[in-house]
């Protein structure tokens, strides 16, 4: 009976392994066939996204890290603080093509709405199990974490994407409309999140997340990733969505073009205060902007991707600077300075990248980071399991006498002598990370790509 029982079961599970294979090669093969769709620059991004990852999980010394590797405690803007917020808007630039790659498949918006629902619960699932064996929690188990941030963010905003599409509003309006949700949402957020006080033990993130999460929050005085830390990242993912909006523009065929004679008064008839206002109100008017717009079309088409996103990532740097003055920059809340900040880092380098890798075609060198970058989520969870189970290995150090982890003992034994301590840990991540990008060369040579 226990043969025929356990002949069952292995059947079971053939059958499993079979259709998981399946739905992997179908899945390729959908990747394949719409491969055109695919911007080259955010997918080099996200990899250098996930390749710096892979620095700040693989530090030596857990209590000896640099301060700008590790997330502000509160007010401040250190390198680690941009990690998240950058995933946040590459996923949202991500949104566009992957909902246009779908709708030319033939799936229909609510086929794709269910997929989106699908993905997300399953990355809010891997945050949870994510949080349970990596993040510590003032309980057993932390309920907020990346993942799960990642999570809300994808599902609200990738709905409101496709909401806006079945009311036919194509990318160009769509920009500024996500632009302009963002800017709101932001404001309201800052303006809840520092109502009381711009301290941390007066913020009503800190105090709503200890009074609900309790033993389930992060054993930071200030949860990162917060019950409305997790909504207060949305402008980020919206911003995102703006820039994937723009570079998923279409050219405009027979465009009409507006003619608009202005005045020059000043130039033919000098300088006065008389000649200056007319000169003024010949461009500022109704006429003379539609005209501007309607000739900025004549621009290469790719042309205007580039201005739009400099502009853009101009005028939000200046806000930044100009907001900051009285507002703190917050990783914790997502405040916005910090939010435009960001943003705006996210426009001028991704103009740069989008030059270099969709208009120009760079291919050398890049590709292994590309590849790493189409599998961000497997990698960085790939990489924690496996640096976690070399952490359980315990070797007796030389210098101490005592037993330690093996990072903290190779660190210890092998880096502190020659750098000191307060570069030992620096060392042993950069060496870790470059053994860890010598081994993510199999994807590219096995063309592997697991994309949840």
């Amino acid at each position: 009976m226990e043969t025929v029982n356990e002949a069952r079961i292995k059947v079971r599970i053939d059958k499993k392994i079979a259709d998981l294979k399946n739905k992997y090669y179908e899945k390729r093969k959908f990747d394949k066939k719409y491969e055109n769709l695919r911007i080259n620059s955010i997918d080099f991004f996200r990899g250098l996204l996930v390749i710096f990852t892979i620095f700040l999980i693989s530090q030596g010394f857990g209590k000896n890290i640099e301060p700008d590797f590790l997330v502000s405690k509160w007010n401040g803007f250190n390198i680690a603080d941009t990690i998240l917020p950058f995933f946040l808007l590459t996923m949202g630039m991500s949104i566009p093509f992957y909902v246009k790659k779908n709708h030319q498949d033939g799936k229909l918006i609510s086929e794709i709405r269910k997929h989106i629902l699908i993905r997300a619960i399953t990355i809010f699932i891997i945050g949870i199990i994510y949080s349970m064996l990596f993040l510590p929690a003032k309980g057993m188990i932390r309920l907020t974490g990346p993942y799960q941030l990642l999570a809300i963010n994808y599902l609200i905003c990738s709905m409101i994407y496709t909401a806006f599409l079945k009311k036919r509003i194509k990318n160009n309006a769509l920009t500024y409309i996500f632009i302009s949700l963002a800017s709101i949402l932001s404001v309201i957020f800052t303006i809840v999140a520092f109502k009381n006080g711009i301290e941390i033990d007066k913020s009503i993130f800190t105090s709503l997340d200890k009074s609900i999460l309790k033993g389930f929050a992060s054993i930071k005085e200030a949860d990162p990733e917060g019950l409305l830390a997790s909504f207060s990242a949305i402008p980020l993912t919206m911003y995102g969505l703006s820039i994937g909006c723009i570079l998923n523009k279409k050219h405009i065929e027979h465009k009409k073009y507006i003619r608009y004679k202005r005045t020059h008064k000043v130039k033919e008839d000098g300088f006065s205060k008389e000649n200056i206002l007319k000169d003024i109100k010949s461009r500022l008017n109704a006429k003379s902007i539609k005209s501007l717009l309607s000739n900025y079309y004549r621009i290469n088409n790719e042309a205007k991707k580039l201005v739009n996103l400099f502009v853009i990532g101009s005028l939000m740097y200046i806000l930044s600077l100009i907001i900051g003055i009285w507002i703190p920059m917050n990783r914790n809340v997502f405040s916005l300075p910090f939010v435009l900040r960001v943003s705006s880092i996210m426009f001028f380098l991704i103009d740069i990248l989008y030059i270099l890798f969709d208009i120009i075609k760079l291919d050398f060198a890049t590709k292994l980071i590309r590849k790493t970058g189409q599998n961000a989520i497997f990698v960085v969870i790939f990489v924690s399991v496996v640096n976690g189970l070399i952490n359980l290995i315990r070797i007796k150090s030389i210098y101490t006498g005592t037993w330690l982890s093996f990072n903290n003992w190779f660190t210890t034994d092998f880096i502190l002598p020659v750098t000191g301590i307060e570069k030992a840990t620096t060392v042993y991540a950069f060496v870790l990370t470059i053994i860890w990008v010598l081994l993510l060369n199999l994807l590219d040579k096995y063309d592997i790509k697991i994309n949840i």
